[in-house]
């Protein structure tokens, strides 16, 4: 409970043998709001993890992660506080590969897609971004495709649509460049020419956002959409490279912005 998954999430009733262990240690550094935070750790490290067990098993990254999602009993109907519902991750899933053209493209070279999905804050998100990435690292987003299901009404569709390109930006953000480091006591960034944002020539020229209606209450948006973009961004760099990515900031890893 301590690191925010509960017992019917993903991917624990999906796989015969799982163990999760948490080591929590009292903090005496302030800390300040991140969207979702435990939810980027998590979708990083298991989607990351579940396309390793893809290429090593010679499986496509999005038929291995619908044949997981079989393999669970789903949640009860309309109930949104039942945990993880299969068939809700699977509809994303399916859908945000139909609109990303998945395995119907040709990519040129040092040119991949990659998938991320997480269910986090009742939201069910599942993300494709093509990257592009050569021999000196340099990495860059050329489009990002977001599918959620966030239930049956969206109010304000044009305020949906900037939640969710916002998370994939500020997810960017985060994931190339960012982290707070102490030494003695103190906080060694202090302004954000050492904590980087994405700046308008690095981001995307172009997110995707399309939202499924189904028949669910509806649920919140902002914070969900931003976890699966890191993992989604990390497994093309692999499908693009080669090379696999397994802690976060790319920078500390020697990559860069193109």
């Amino acid at each position: 409970a301590s690191g925010g998954m509960g017992p019917t999430e993903f991917p624990q009733p999906f796989i015969k043998n799982y163990a999760l262990s948490t080591s929590v240690q009292p903090l005496g550094v302030k800390t300040g709001a991140l969207r979702a935070p435990s939810s980027n750790a998590f979708a990083f490290v298991i989607q990351s993890f579940i396309d390793e067990l893809a290429h090593e098993a010679g499986k496509d990254p999005v038929a291995f992660r619908l044949a997981m999602l079989d393999n669970g009993a789903p949640a009860p109907a309309g109930n949104v506080q039942a945990g993880f519902d299969a068939d809700r991750m699977k509809g994303v899933v399916k859908a945000v590969a139909e609109r990303s053209g998945w395995g119907k493209r040709t990519m040129a070279k040092g040119t991949a897609l990659g998938i991320g999905m997480h269910f986090s804050h009742r939201g069910y998100f599942a993300e494709v971004a093509e990257v592009s990435v050569d021999a000196a690292k340099k990495v860059r987003i050329n489009k990002v495709w977001v599918v959620g299901d966030v239930g049956s009404q969206i109010i304000n569709p044009s305020g949906a649509e900037n939640l969710s390109q916002g998370a994939v930006i500020d997810g960017l953000s985060e994931m190339m460049s960012q982290k707070i480091t102490v030494e003695k006591g103190k906080v060694v960034q202090s302004n954000y020419h050492q904590h980087g944002m994405v700046r308008m020539a690095q981001a995307p020229p172009e997110i995707d956002i399309h939202y499924l209606k189904t028949n669910f209450s509806p649920t919140g948006i902002g914070e969900p959409a931003l976890p699966p973009v890191l993992p989604a961004v990390a497994n093309a760099i692999f499908s693009a490279s080669g090379k696999r990515v397994r802690s976060l900031p790319l920078a500390d890893a020697g990559y860069s912005w193109a």
